[in-house]
């Protein structure tokens, strides 16, 4: 069974309610399942054999929520490799904006970028067609988890 770190970005509470649900589903599964609603580059790195999970809002303009903003910087500044590093993205947002779930977009492409390998497609929950995004992404993850 698999071990999962789930990053949260959220402004006002969707993100983080639907990572609770999604880890509810991973650890009846049988997987270790952590959410963590601030991380750091260390915590990562102690858990190495950690497949990550990033649940993550858009706000403002296209940005980050500020609390995965710290994480995603140090990724960023410090550029470390991970090449045997699992993921997947949860990307919220309200496709009225024109930066639809752009920090779910920014987490793939920086995943990418340090060689991580990411599992399926990433999911973009749009508050535009559905009241329910934790439903959705309880049916994404039923999918996801057969690839852990």
């Amino acid at each position: 069974m698999a071990n999962v770190m789930l990053l949260v970005g959220s402004v006002y509470g969707n993100s983080s309610s639907v990572a609770e649900e999604c880890a509810e589903l991973l650890r009846s599964a049988g997987h270790e399942a952590d959410v963590f609603s601030t991380a750091s580059l260390n915590d990562l790195l102690v858990r190495p054999e950690s497949v990550l999970l990033f649940c993550t809002s858009t706000t403002g303009q296209g940005e980050m929520p500020d609390n995965l903003y710290p994480l995603i910087s140090e990724l960023r500044e410090r550029f470390p490799l991970m090449p045997e590093r699992r993921y997947g993205v949860i990307a919220l947002g309200d496709s009225s904006y024109e930066t639809f779930a752009d920090a779910g977009r920014q987490c793939d492409e920086l995943l990418q970028e340090l060689q991580a390998q990411r599992i399926g497609d990433v999911l973009y929950i749009d508050a535009c067609e559905t009241a329910d995004p934790e439903g959705v992404a309880i049916e994404w993850l039923r999918d996801w988890m057969t690839a852990l």
